[in-house]
């Protein structure tokens, strides 16, 4: 039947940490019980649930497939992401050095859907993509995965929040008060600093203020200290998380807003950057339909995409194009009749491709509109 896996393998045993690494990935755990490794590497890990293996030098962690089409990088580790399905032959890696992602591979039947990065040195003796998944996943945690017993110890984790969400009741802050670069650096996690974000664009976007104007164009509303730039300077310092702010506006349109000298700034002038601002999409906006940490303006996931069409063909396919999901239908019906289902596997193959093409297009003109 083969192997259909998915999940994190870290260079760091975080036994002893795990609440520390919580915090990193944004995820809030609670452990449920002790189980083996052959429970823990089975088939498909449920949606909700976490199992995790500590190797002498790494950690390894089994989680559903749809939390592991991008990467999840630490800045202070290396990490491989990974999903494997021998059965439909569909892989994903991504991998990261100190949260830079480094190679990133989507193969479907043999074919690279993509394909970015230098290669991994593993690549050179790995004779096919799942080769080189088993092989990394060695490098990362110290260990082969066939030299783990079955009867080694697991933890079974649930968790309450998924990758990229934000506890929006945890926390609320006090625009009143600046915020030194020193705390922000020092006592903001990952999801804080997000949050904290997310916060200064919902209150300048409801109230209409130039939040790129700081703090002089708040004299007038109880000088709210918005912090902005100094929060995305302090995204942009944190490797793991410069990509995502970058992917909501591009550093080089915060840093020129944000240099404005308010006392010349016109009217027409404050209206466009109003507008600019008003584009930015804030998590909180969307929290109550899909608590998603939207990372940018109405993208679309390129996993979420290859997921979707491979499984489920045209209609998956509908997700990144309702054209081509509804041509493909009427293709699929017909070819399905006539070749007694077998002719799916190719009409599904070009579903696969024309969902990430279509997704790229998509982004891409989100991104320059």
């Amino acid at each position: 039947m083969g192997f259909n896996i998915s999940g994190l393998a870290i260079n760091k045993n975080y036994e002893s940490e795990f609440d520390q690494l919580q915090k990193e990935l944004g995820w809030n755990l609670e452990k449920q019980s002790e189980i083996d490794f052959e429970t823990a590497s089975s088939n498909w890990t449920e949606e909700g649930i976490f199992d995790v293996y500590f190797s002498e030098k790494g950690t390894l962690i089994f989680m559903n497939m749809d939390m592991c089409t991008e990467s999840l990088g630490l800045k202070n580790d290396n990490t491989l992401t990974f999903a494997l399905s021998e059965t439909s032959m569909a892989f994903n890696i991504n991998y990261c050095e100190n949260g830079i992602e480094k190679r990133s591979i989507m193969e479907v039947n043999e074919e690279r859907m993509q394909d970015e990065g230098e290669k991994l040195v593993v690549e050179e003796k790995s004779e096919d993509t799942s080769e080189i998944i088993w092989n990394q996943i060695e490098v990362v945690i110290g260990k082969r995965f066939w030299d783990i017993e079955p009867n080694e110890k697991a933890i079974r984790y649930v968790f309450s929040k998924n990758i990229g969400t934000i506890e929006f009741d945890k926390k609320m802050y006090n625009f009143d008060e600046p915020i030194s670069n020193e705390d922000l650096s020092n006592k903001f996690t990952d999801d804080e600093l997000f949050q904290y974000f997310d916060q200064i664009i919902e209150f300048a976007q409801k109230n209409q203020i130039n939040a790129f104007l700081f703090p002089w164009s708040h004299k007038d509303n109880s000088r709210k200290f918005m912090n902005l730039f100094s929060i995305i300077t302090e995204i942009l310092n944190r490797p793991n998380l410069s990509n995502f702010i970058s992917k909501r506006m591009p550093f080089e349109k915060f840093n020129k807003l944000c240099r404005f000298d308010p006392d010349k700034v016109d009217s027409k002038t404050n209206m466009q950057m109003l507008k600019e601002l008003n584009m930015i999409n804030s998590t909180l906006k969307n929290s109550n339909s899909s608590n998603i940490l939207v990372m940018g303006q109405n993208k679309k996931s390129t996993g979420v995409a290859f997921i979707l069409s491979f499984f489920f063909g045209p209609l998956g396919l509908l997700y990144a194009s309702v054209t081509g999901g509804l041509i493909m239908l009427a293709i699929s019906i017909p070819v399905a009749i006539f070749t007694l289902g077998f002719g799916l596997i190719v009409t599904n193959i070009i579903c696969v491709v024309w969902a990430i093409i279509a997704v790229n297009n998509h982004n891409n003109k989100a991104s320059n509109p």
